[in-house]
C-alpha cells in the first residue's frame, strides 16, 4: 500500500514538472548560421586587373559589402578596393521600422539588383607625361551592374539554377591603357559541387581613337568544400576558359582559388590566375592575389 502511494506521488510530481514551463529544461541552442555562400561575389569584377576571379558569380550580399584585393606582384596601384551595395540597403535605411522588408513582395526587384564599384588595379602601362601618378587609385575605376534574371536565394544554396546578367565598364585614365566594356551572362547551379558558366562579349577601345578590339569570353568552373566544420568551411574553386578575338585568336586561361571564412561576415581568399597571352598590352600572364571581403547580411539574392 505504501509503495503504491509513493509511486502515485512520484507520477503526480513528474506530471507537474512537465506541465510547468519554468521547470522544463531549456531548449537546445540553435545551430550557428552558416557562412555566406561562395556564390556571393564582393571583390573586383573579373575584368579588373586586380581581380582574383576568372569567373563572375551570380550572387552578391543582401545589403552591402566591401573587399580589398592585393596583388602579390610588385607594381604601381597593385591594390583594389571594391564597394558593393544593393537598393535593398537604401530601402531598409529609409524604412527601419520594417525589419522584414526583404521578404515583402514589392521589394523583390530591389533584392535582385546590385551595383559594384572598384577603385584601383595595376594600369596597363605607365603614362610618359605623368609617371608619378601611376599609383593613384583614381586612375583605374571599374563599375558593374548585376541583375538576377531567374532563380531566387534558395537556388543558390540548394540544387536550383540561377541566371544573372552583369554589365561592366573598366575605365583607366588617359595614358594608362585601354577602356573595356562588357556584358556577361552568368549561369550557376548549386549543390555540393557548385557549377558556374560565363558567356560574355567585350569591347576594348581607346578614347578619341579608332583602335577597337572585340572579344568573346567563354569560361566555366567548379567549386566544392575541401574540409572544415559547418561554420568555417574551406572551399576550393577551379576555372578555365578562353578569350576569342578577331581572326580566330584564342587566349586560353585558367585559375584556382581557396576561400577561408573567418567569421560569418568576413572571408579570406588566396587565388592565382594565368593567361596564355596577356589580355591587353602591358599586362602580366600570371597574377597572384590575396583578398579580404566582408558582406553585410550574408544571405545572397
Amino acid at each position: 500500500m505504501r509503495a503504491s502511494i509513493v509511486l502515485t506521488l512520484i507520477l503526480l510530481c513528474a506530471g507537474r514538472a512537465a506541465a510547468d514551463p519554468a521547470s522544463s529544461p531549456p531548449p537546445p541552442p540553435a545551430a550557428a548560421p552558416s557562412p555566406w555562400p561562395s556564390t556571393v561575389q564582393i571583390g573586383a569584377p573579373s575584368i579588373n586587373t586586380s581581380s582574383p576571379d576568372l569567373l563572375d558569380h551570380g550572387g552578391f550580399p543582401a545589403l552591402a559589402g566591401v573587399a580589398m584585393d592585393e596583388r602579390l606582384e610588385r607594381g604601381p596601384d597593385d591594390r583594389a578596393i571594391t564597394l558593393d551595395v544593393t537598393p535593398l540597403a537604401f530601402a531598409r535605411i529609409a524604412r527601419l521600422d520594417e525589419p522584414h522588408l526583404g521578404a515583402a513582395p514589392d521589394t523583390d526587384l530591389l533584392s535582385r539588383v546590385s551595383a559594384r564599384v572598384t577603385l584601383g588595379g595595376p594600369p596597363q602601362k605607365i603614362s610618359r607625361r605623368f609617371p608619378g601618378r601611376a599609383g593613384r587609385p583614381s586612375n583605374h575605376v571599374t563599375s558593374e551592374l548585376k541583375c538576377v534574371l531567374l532563380g531566387d536565394r534558395g537556388a543558390h544554396t540548394g540544387d536550383g539554377m540561377v541566371l544573372a546578367l552583369a554589365l561592366a565598364a573598366d575605365n583607366v585614365a588617359t595614358g594608362y591603357g585601354l577602356d573595356r566594356y562588357g556584358a556577361t551572362v552568368i549561369a550557376e547551379r548549386g549543390g555540393p559541387w557548385l557549377l558556374t558558366a560565363n558567356g560574355g562579349y567585350r569591347v576594348v577601345e581607346r578614347f578619341h581613337t579608332r583602335e577597337r578590339i572585340e572579344e568573346t569570353k567563354l569560361a566555366t568552373g567548379v567549386q566544392w568544400r575541401l574540409f572544415g566544420i559547418a561554420a568555417h568551411p574551406v572551399e576550393l574553386a577551379l576555372s578555365g576558359g578562353c578569350l576569342l578575338r578577331e581572326r580566330n585568336q584564342a587566349n586560353w586561361q585558367d585559375g584556382a582559388r581557396l576561400d577561408m571564412p573567418i567569421t560569418r561576415e568576413l572571408r579570406l581568399s588566396a587565388a592565382m590566375r594565368r593567361s596564355e597571352r596577356p589580355e591587353l598590352p602591358g599586362q602580366d600572364t600570371m597574377r597572384e592575389v590575396v583578398s579580404l571581403a566582408m558582406g553585410l547580411d550574408g544571405a545572397e539574392h
